[in-house]
């Protein structure tokens, strides 16, 4: 038994998930990227917005990842985010290169 087919078996049904998967089909490296997500801090939720430049884009099923660069400052700030993480709420182009 291969695992590969079964792994794209499995998740098929959150990759179809027509918000993430049109972004994922509109984004490219350049394109100016707006990100809300929430973190749990001590019993609380906190929403979180970051804003830059995509730099990276990985696709590999639901390990689809995004990096994402900002200067603040004289502070150059990079994230990654897992484009199906539960804890990402939404993703929106600002901006196309």
């Amino acid at each position: 038994m291969k695992i590969i087919p079964l792994l794209q078996k499995l998740e098929k049904k959150y990759i179809s998930i027509p918000s993430k998967s049109t972004f994922l089909k509109q984004i490219k490296k350049g394109d100016f990227v707006s990100v809300v997500y929430y973190e749990l801090e001590k019993e609380q939720i906190r929403l979180q917005q970051f804003t830059g430049v995509c730099t990276k884009l990985k696709s590999k099923g639901l390990n689809t990842k995004i990096s994402i660069r900002n200067i603040l400052g004289q502070t150059t700030v990079e994230q990654q985010f897992f484009l199906y993480s539960k804890s990402l709420l939404d993703v929106a182009i600002l901006r196309k290169n």
